[in-house]
């Protein structure tokens, strides 16, 4: 994890990612599709959720709601054809189904506090329609000025339209942003763009990092 900026009093927003921040990466999974596929997570990663350029890859058109997650399974075919494997046809069930996380309970915490504390909340996070159900159930939506899903404004990160819709939402100029997330991809994107950032490689450790940045 590292603090991208010193700490400065000009944050009005924290913003957080989903996967990784919020909850326990669902990248964790591929270790067990790897295994099963002999061959290591990277490779896993770039034919199940494609390579960090944003692109036509199956799983980023869902993300942008272009195609509806139950079609990801059959388009990825040519993804694993790349590194000469052969999928089963459920790699996506497997990836998705029940249990494979567990909510960062400090971390959603740490969102109504800031909240109560006056500063804006934003979740910004690449996510499927059919998912959001879900992520109410694990979140207090209620917590967040703005939520910020991939599908619902036709961008995903790390492409630029959905940090300008971010901070649009939020109300905020961009230098007034901090944010976290665990994809170094994304975290450049967002600095790009002037926001603060935290990269998170440890979520509860994270938790200390936006106390030291905002000089709690």
């Amino acid at each position: 994890m590292s603090l991208a900026t010193p700490p400065n009093n000009s944050i009005q927003a924290v913003v957080f990612d989903f996967g990784g921040v919020l909850i326990t990466s669902i990248t964790n999974q591929l270790s067990k599709l790897a295994e099963r596929h002999a061959t290591d997570v990277p490779t896993m990663l770039t034919i199940m959720l494609g390579p960090h350029e944003s692109g036509d890859h199956p799983w980023h058109r869902a993300e942008r709601g272009e195609i509806a997650v139950a079609d990801i399974q059959n388009s990825l075919k040519p993804w694993a054809s790349q590194h000469d494997i052969e999928l089963h046809g459920d790699e996506i069930d497997a990836l998705m189904s029940p249990g494979q996380y567990t909510v960062i309970g400090p971390m959603v915490d740490k969102v109504s506090e800031l909240k109560n504390h006056g500063l804006k909340t934003g979740l910004l996070t690449n996510t499927f329609a059919e998912f959001r159900p879900k992520m109410q159930q694990d979140l207090r939506f209620e917590d967040f000025t703005a939520v910020i899903e991939s599908f619902a404004v036709g961008s995903r990160k790390p492409e630029p339209g959905i940090y300008q819709a971010t901070a649009d939402m939020l109300g905020v100029a961009h230098h007034e942003i901090l944010y976290l997330d665990d994809f170094p991809q994304n975290i450049h994107m967002a600095q790009s763009f002037g926001w603060s950032t935290i990269h998170v490689t440890d979520p509860i450790a994270a938790i200390s990092e936006i106390d030291r940045f905002l000089g709690d």
